[in-house]
């Protein structure tokens, strides 16, 4: 993992879990796109020169070990920043936001009896057999989980359309999959003549997904309320869809947060950890993002509809007795079968799936390459590109999801020259 000599430890810095001053707690940093406040609260000089990622990790190490973890927990909780104690499944149940989360159903939604009634509306008739065939998607998402969920529509046949702006960081590598079947446009919400063709999409469009923090977004005029008005006026119900880390109510609620925190506070990570035989603690993050990839009443009876979708909750969902986990032998087995490289406390999640993939391919040679039939070839303005196949299947082939467009990046298209379909 070295690095060229004159980085820093802000460019070099770890997303990742440090054991705190608590002897056997084990606490998840998170930069969140942006590491400088998270390093300088803890009193580390973000231009600090290091020379590679483990010198950088230790850097961080020595300064997270001045505190407790309920310290660090409550400091970062006061000024808005990413970072979560690594509790054991048990100790996370005990916390008021468990608690509070634990009162929602995992697949949470409900119709918005109490906004303007709108009638049913049909499905569109279109020569697409997918079933969300004619159905109008419009995301403001980023990263990982948000996108799944716009990616997956896409698959079903949705029209989806991603909103960014080119002035927010993302993980260029997952684009090539998570905008599969996804056109995307720009747009800055700072500029009014922007924002505008945004509400001319939302003013057609059959669901709103947003991955904002709770109340974030309502500034923008894009808030659970604002979007049933309008759908009460136009006379057609909307989906509206919020995906965020902790849950839509508790002392959390509102606290920024992305996969790793979710799994950090779930006690998925202390879980991998004692799989791979830790015994003091020693919490390392799960190889797979499984809380971000897990994450039509509307056509029967109108109305409209609210989405919460939680990465905590998906996190915590295998963790329970009515799932369970897998037995030592199995995963000595799955060790024994993959010889998965070590993974440590230290690394990263884009590290964690290179040791994942790594395995993956050298295990099972024929489900990688042209000739996978796990994946499909898919050309677009940016080249052909080999993408895995949407995991669900149907009996019949047509009506089967498939990706209609090939990846193209983040803000690929300027905001006024995007429309439906």
């Amino acid at each position: 993992m070295t690095k060229r000599n004159g980085q820093t430890v802000q460019e070099l810095s770890r997303d990742a879990n440090y054991e705190t001053k608590d002897e056997g707690v084990w606490f998840q940093l998170h930069g969140s796109l942006g590491a400088d406040p998270v390093l300088q609260a803890i009193g580390i000089d973000p231009s600090q020169d290091c020379s590679n990622n483990d010198e950088a990790y230790q850097v961080i190490a020595e300064h997270v070990r001045k505190f407790g973890a309920h310290e660090l927990e409550m400091m970062y909780f006061v000024q808005g920043l990413c970072g979560s104690i690594c509790y054991t499944p048990g100790g996370w149940k005990q916390t008021r936001m468990a608690k509070d989360l634990a009162k929602h159903p995992l697949i949470n939604y409900k119709q918005q009896t109490h906004a303007a009634p709108t009638p049913a509306i049909q499905l569109p008739v279109s020569a697409d057999k997918r079933p969300l065939a004619g159905i109008k998607v419009v995301e403001l998402v980023r990263i990982i989980a948000g996108p799944v969920i716009g990616t997956t529509l896409a698959a079903l046949g949705a029209d989806v359309i991603r909103v960014n702006c080119n002035r927010l960081p993302d993980f260029k590598r997952l684009q090539l999959t998570l905008n599969a079947g996804v056109r995307t446009v720009d747009v800055d919400p700072a500029k009014d003549d922007e924002v505008k063709h945004l509400f001319a999409l939302v003013a057609d469009a059959d669901v709103f997904i947003q991955d904002y923090r709770p109340g974030v977004i309502a500034n923008k005029g894009l808030s659970l309320d604002n979007l049933l008005e309008i759908a009460g006026k136009r006379g057609k119900g909307i989906v509206y869809v919020e995906e965020n880390c902790y849950g839509p109510n508790g002392p959390m609620a509102e606290r920024p947060g992305w996969q790793q925190i979710a799994d950090a506070a779930s006690g998925c990570s202390y879980v991998t950890g004692r799989s791979l035989g830790h015994k003091d603690g020693t919490c390392v993050l799960p190889a797979l993002l499984v809380p971000d990839m897990l994450t039509g009443d509307r056509a029967r009876q109108g109305g409209s509809y609210h989405v919460f979708a939680c990465l905590m909750a998906a996190a915590s969902l295998h963790l329970n007795p009515e799932v369970g986990l897998y037995s030592p032998e199995v995963v000595r087995g799955c060790q024994d079968k993959f010889g998965w490289d070590e993974t440590s406390p230290d690394l990263f999640v884009l590290e964690l799936l290179d040791v994942v993939l790594k395995a993956w391919a050298k295990a099972m040679p024929k489900s990688f390459g042209e000739d996978s039939p796990y994946t499909s070839t898919l050309k677009g303005d940016w080249g052909e590109f080999e993408v895995l196949k949407p995991v669900v299947q149907l009996s019949d082939k047509n009506t089967s999801p498939y990706y209609s467009s090939a990846p193209e990046p983040n803000c690929y298209h300027d905001s006024t020259a995007m429309a439906w379909r």
